[in-house]
This record gives C-alpha cells, sequence and structure tokens, in this order.
C-alpha cells in the first residue's frame, strides 16, 4: 500500500515533481497563477482504512483516517484556509479579489456522501478548524451506495449541516448522466436537488458531475449546463484536472483528485498548479476516443 512516506511510483508523479514544477519559477504564467488567480479544489471521496490499492495510484478513491490528518495538518501548516465552494466561486469572480492581499485559500470536496466523512473526516476537519463541501447521490442517503459502503444518514446531514458543511448534488442515483434520456437527466439533476433540500432545510445550488466528465461532448455539455443553470445551480464540479480560473465555465469547474498516494511533496505541487499539465492530456484522450467511436462500427 501507498502512503505519503512511500510514494507510488508513477509517470504523472515524475514528470510533475521532476520536470514540471522545477520548470515553474521561469514561465510567467504559473507566476501569475501562483499569486492568487485560483483556489485549488481538492478531490476526496472516502476516508477510511480500506484503501482501493488493487487499481493504479490516479484512480483510488480512498484516503486513510492517518494519510487524511496528515494532508489537512500540512495545509493548515503552510497557511492554507479552507472555504466551501460557494465562498470559492464568489471570490474567484471577485474582481478585486486576484490583487488583493488574502491567505492562501482551498476548497475541500468530498463525493458520494460516505457515512465515514461523519465518524472520521469531520472530526478531524474540526480540529484544523477547515469546512468541506459534500455532494450527495441523494438515492443512496439513508443506505448502502452502489460499492456496497454506507452513506451519510438524513439525521447526520442536518447535524453536519448545522455545523456549516456545505452540500450539494452529486445527481440521485450516481448513473452515467450522458447516457440517459432527457426525462432521466431532468430527473437526476431535479430530484437530487428537492430531496437534499428536503433534508437540509437550505437550497441547494452545487452540483458534482458522476464519472468521467465528457467534455469532449460539446452538445451534451452544452444541455447540461443549460439544465443546471435553468434548475437553480449556480456552481458545479468535475473530474477534470486542474484547478479553476475565474474565466472557467462555473458549471463545470476542474478539480485535483486527492488520495491515500499523495504525499507532501505531491500535494503541493498539485496545490501550486504543478499538477494541471495533466489537463491537456486528459482532453486529449477523451477526443481521440470519442473519435475512435464514431469511426468504429457499431
Amino acid at each position: 500500500m501507498a502512503t505519503p512516506n512511500t510514494p507510488a511510483l508513477r509517470m504523472d508523479r515524475w514528470l510533475t515533481l521532476s520536470i514540471v514544477a522545477p520548470l515553474s519559477g521561469v514561465l510567467p504564467s504559473s507566476r501569475g497563477m501562483a499569486a492568487g488567480m485560483s483556489i485549488p479544489i481538492l478531490m476526496y471521496h472516502s476516508i477510511a482504512d480500506d484503501v482501493d490499492d488493487t487499481v493504479h495510484p490516479y484512480f483510488r478513491t480512498v484516503t486513510t483516517p492517518a494519510s487524511f490528518a496528515r494532508q489537512i495538518e500540512f495545509l493548515r501548516e503552510q497557511g492554507y484556509e479552507a472555504v466551501t465552494l460557494s465562498e470559492a466561486t464568489r471570490m474567484l469572480h471577485d474582481p478585486v479579489y486576484p490583487a488583493a492581499g488574502h491567505a492562501k485559500r482551498v476548497v475541500l470536496t468530498f463525493d458520494d456522501g460516505f457515512r465515514d466523512f461523519y465518524t472520521t473526516a469531520c472530526p478531524i476537519l474540526e480540529r484544523a478548524g477547515f469546512s468541506a463541501t459534500v455532494f450527495l447521490a441523494s438515492a443512496y442517503i439513508d443506505k448502502p451506495f452502489l460499492t456496497g459502503r454506507d452513506c451519510l444518514r438524513a439525521s447526520e446531514v442536518r447535524e453536519l449541516c448545522d455545523k456549516g458543511i456545505e452540500f450539494g448534488s452529486h445527481s440521485a442515483s450516481h448513473r452515467r448522466l450522458v447516457e440517459l434520456s432527457r426525462d432521466e437527466l431532468v430527473e437526476e439533476v431535479v430530484a437530487s436537488k428537492e430531496a437534499i433540500q428536503g433534508i437540509t432545510g437550505k437550497e441547494v445550488t452545487l452540483f458534482s458531475y458522476p464519472y468521467r466528465f465528457p467534455e469532449e461532448n460539446l452538445a451534451f455539455t452544452r444541455s447540461l449546463g443549460e439544465l443546471l443553470a435553468k434548475s437553480g445551480y449556480r456552481a458545479g464540479v468535475t473530474t477534470s484536472i486542474g484547478r479553476p480560473r475565474p474565466v472557467d465555465d462555473w458549471r463545470f469547474l476542474p478539480r485535483l483528485p486527492i488520495n491515500d498516494c499523495d504525499d507532501a511533496r505531491l500535494l503541493r505541487a498539485k496545490l501550486e498548479g504543478h499538477y494541471d499539465w495533466l489537463r491537456a492530456g486528459q482532453l486529449m484522450r477523451k477526443r481521440s476516443r470519442a473519435l475512435l467511436r464514431r469511426w468504429m462500427p457499431s
């Protein structure tokens, strides 16, 4: 098992730490981003001891409590302030924010709504004085998730909400939205929003896209973006890699995947923008696969 003390050997890590990070100091664009033009959004899923170490380090979604505590302590020691996604999007669209003196800020997001956020992650965050944004697949509240992992109970969602944790929608049943009919897509987007609002008593304005984000499918993303806006969502996040900028589409903001393999060096590199280079390769792969599907006979 990879831990922060024994980082996994992988190409994305080597290129980031050995080439991109050392060169960043001489690139004007990287200096501008480091100066405060972006707020990193970290993407977590489960905080538990049963790590998914049978898959490639990049695709793991479980972080052990010990690793998570070290990562949060690292953020605190480096002077980061954790804000909610709503706060971050307001800051990014504030014309004064990039030039104003301010603390370093980061957003901590948790997809799927696992119960270990309540039992394990939240106490660690509270000790650091950090907030977070949790995205719920509403059909699994009070039930096990698709993987069998326990999800948050409605009473726990209300308790966390009272503590200042922000909640958004991760769709209703965590289906592959790009494969759905229009009516099914509306149900996933609207029903989840209504269900979570019924539990928290607060308006739900944030959405997290489940699974790989099909940004290469312009017709679908345009349609989904219009639906999100019409349904009252004011910000959204995806699995696309990178740190959000003020010019990015507010409905489909990129994030930085974090798991048990992120030691201090890699975490620092991601926060400072040295991992953003993967976005170009990620998008190229998506477009290449889309072209292959179009050309290959069914």
